[in-house]
């Protein structure tokens, strides 16, 4: 079975727009958003970020950002 690869997701302004504003509605530290393809390899391996627990109404909010975006979102919060 062949591993899929993920990469960030390219965000224009509008974009940009939409997932700072799911970042605010979700209560969320961060919300990264990722398409399939080649990892950029110049970034750092390993960030503790533990993903943000949410609940159905944040995860419908977070799926809406995906068909907005076309990538896949994750929302994450601060490693204590």
């Amino acid at each position: 079975m062949q591993e899929e690869l993920w990469t960030w997701a390219d965000l224009d302004d509008p974009k940009l727009a939409a997932l700072t504003e799911a970042e605010r509605t979700l209560g969320a530290d961060y919300v990264l958003v990722y398409r399939r393809g080649e990892p950029n390899r110049d970034l750092p391996a390993s960030v503790a970020l533990p993903p943000a627990v949410l609940d159905e109404s944040q995860l419908d909010c977070l799926r809406g950002l995906e068909r907005v975006v076309g990538g896949v979102a994750v929302a994450y919060r601060r490693a204590a």
